[in-house]
């Protein structure tokens, strides 16, 4: 029996053993607060915003519980719910902490800056903490003016959170620093679009990996859960008066490469359920070997767990303080500076890293995107452990195979970022820090913007820059957040009072961004709702151009002195062309190309052996 079958009969079942209710909105009064009912359950809102005159539905369930033999597979649908849920159940997923965040900024440069570092980065913060496996729930805004109105279709726009795959969730702050709430850009829209924000599995619930799961579980678990996210958009979006046919993918570090991963599922023939999307400074760390040091990584959570050598059928019958304690020590344990999971290709869902996926043209081919990053991306991930030429590679020989080192891989990267004190050679950097600063920014971060503007072609992109005062934090990765959901109608208003104390022009910033992107969202023109009189005035946003030379032109800057067009000097062609030479190579070495589609490169060999290990499980 098929899995789609499986799932018809689950939801038909549902159906034949509820209560007859029509699905769709209604209210008990005309002053009550607004009830969806769905096949599985109702959910009344939580509350209405008359400032921004919407609702907010919280914690809707849109998978079950993944606990017990649902660990490590695909979400399965809600079960069914008598009691009326009024949105005040709905945990985070479990959190960890990374490991070697640069908590004090270009002071980690010295010894006693790094120590400094180190012993903040050792202490606990809530973000980092807390959270259930129950945690599948998304939350919808609603203008009231599209509920019971059956000929409205609202675009829509799905928020997928960052966090390094390891934490955040759907409202991170709230309600004390109300991050991804959506009722900011909802109002720079003129009301006219939904927004929804969802959870996700991280850690090693979500991002565990290598053979023994691609046989007997499911890897990429968290990509999944987001695309049940969107399946449910798809499936009921339209009983709040929203399109299913117009929703744009959005999201912020992990949360935006998370989106490139759907882009390139199943080598680009999986359609990914959205038309646009906005990828804030996407970001994941490179993995790929999934018979070698990510097999080793599930054995070692494993054997954390109590479960050495017994496999997925053990993990899944633990407790959950053990896997919790687990995941919290998997996390800690990795190489300062890098992370134990994050999205992996596993031969089938993920083929192989979606840069190498973007230059054979294997992707989705989505409308347009709107792909940005901010001026620095890579400090924030600097902890300044590495002091010496000596320390730098040997993280390299910590964070990628021993393949890679053998085969003469590590020493090209250590050519392309020169040692501080190369013999009888001048260094192009100054610092160990910013040699890594420059190494990190580049296979993680920039780099990724301009894969996917060569991918999908200039004309179907507008690119980004966010600098509004060019020095940390103001620059540095995530500082675009505030901007992005600075909001009047949320409660309890702290970005509003925070923003007109601290940064007098802040809220001027954050119409512009939040108008261009509720101008695409909305239109797919990010210029339709240009406010002139803004200060500072939005000026018209072109296309880019890649050109033949090093920098992207035709770059949009929030800059220190307005907005502008720009020349990207901080994503260059050189560093991007190197690091995809190193994917294919890396992934020829493995044997995990798929059968016949390798992109070029000169490092290693390419024979029948580069696509020995690729076929995957899940």
């Amino acid at each position: 029996m098929s899995r789609s079958f499986f799932f018809l009969l689950t939801w038909g079942l549902v159906a034949l053993c509820s209560p007859l209710k029509p699905l769709g909105v209604t209210f008990e009064t005309k002053s009550s607060l607004p009830i969806l009912t769905l096949p599985y359950g109702s959910y009344r809102a939580a509350e209405y915003r008359q400032k921004g005159d919407l609702y907010v539905f919280r914690n809707i369930r849109f998978a079950a519980p993944p606990v017990g033999n649902l660990r490590w597979a695909k979400p399965a649908p809600p079960q069914q719910e008598t009691k009326l849920q009024d949105g005040s159940y709905g945990p985070k997923c479990i959190q960890s902490a990374p490991n070697g965040l640069n908590l004090v900024g270009p002071g980690n440069g010295s010894p006693i800056g790094a120590a400094i570092n180190q012993f903040l980065g050792g202490i606990p913060i809530p973000l980092f903490s807390g959270g259930d496996e129950d945690c599948l729930f998304l939350d919808v805004y609603v203008p009231s003016k599209v509920l019971n109105n059956p000929s409205a279709k609202l675009p829509v726009a799905v928020w997928i959170y960052g966090g390094a795959f390891i934490f955040g969730s759907k409202d991170v702050f709230a309600p004390d620093l109300p991050f991804y709430d959506g009722s900011g850009i909802i109002g720079q829209s003129n009301n006219n679009m939904i927004f929804v924000a969802l959870n996700y599995r991280m850690g090693a619930y979500g991002f565990l990996a290598g053979t023994t799961v691609e046989k007997d579980g499911l890897a990429n678990a968290g990509l999944w859960d987001q695309r049940a996210g969107f399946q449910w958009v798809k499936d009921y979006i339209s009983l709040l008066g929203g399109d299913p046919s117009k929703v744009t993918a959005m999201g912020e570090s992990a949360g935006a490469s998370s989106i490139m991963h759907h882009l390139v599922a199943q080598g680009g023939t999986l359609d990914p359920l959205f038309s646009r999307a906005i990828l804030q400074s996407p970001a994941y760390q490179l993995m790929w070997d999934r018979s070698g040091s990510v097999e080793t990584t599930f054995q070692n959570f494993a054997t954390l767990a109590g479960c050495k050598g017994q496999g997925l059928s053990c993990l899944r019958a633990a407790d959950s303080a053990t896997l919790i304690k687990a995941n919290k020590a998997l996390g800690s344990n990795a190489v300062p500076g890098s992370f134990a999971t994050g999205p992996t290709p596993d031969g089938k869902f993920i083929r192989q890293m979606p840069v190498l996926e973007l230059a054979l043209g294997k992707f989705w081919k989505v409308e347009s995107l709107v792909v940005s990053h901010t001026a620095d991306e890579g400090s924030l991930f600097v902890a300044g452990s590495i002091q010496t030429d000596t320390q730098f590679s040997k993280f390299l020989t910590q964070i990628f195979p021993n393949s890679t080192f053998t085969a003469g891989i590590n020493q090209k990267i250590e050519e392309f970022y020169p040692p501080i004190n190369a013999s009888g050679k001048k260094s192009k950097y100054a610092t160990q820090t910013a040699r890594y600063t420059n190494f990190v920014q580049h296979s993680c971060f920039t780099c990724s913007v301009r894969y996917l503007t060569e991918a999908l072609g200039p004309s179907k992109t507008y690119l980004l820059q966010y600098n509004p005062l060019p020095l940390p934090p103001f620059n540095q990765h995530g500082s675009d957040l505030l901007a992005t959901f600075f909001s009047d109608s949320s409660t309890p208003g702290v970005l509003d009072d925070l923003a007109g104390f601290v940064f007098p022009l802040f809220k001027g910033v954050s119409t512009a961004l939040q108008r261009y992107l509720a101008s695409f969202i909305t239109t797919g023109d990010p210029n339709n709702l240009r406010k002139l009189t803004n200060i500072p005035p939005m000026i018209r946003w072109d296309h880019p151009s890649t050109g033949k030379g090093e920098r992207l032109e035709g770059v949009l800057e929030f800059g220190p002195l307005g907005l502008g067009m720009v020349s990207d000097k901080t994503n260059e062609r050189s560093p991007c062309d190197f690091w995809r030479k190193f994917s294919s190579a890396v992934t020829v070495l493995g044997g995990y190309a798929p059968p016949g589609e390798v992109v070029e490169q000169d490092w290693v060999v390419v024979d029948q052996g580069a696509w020995g290990n690729f076929p995957g499980g899940n």
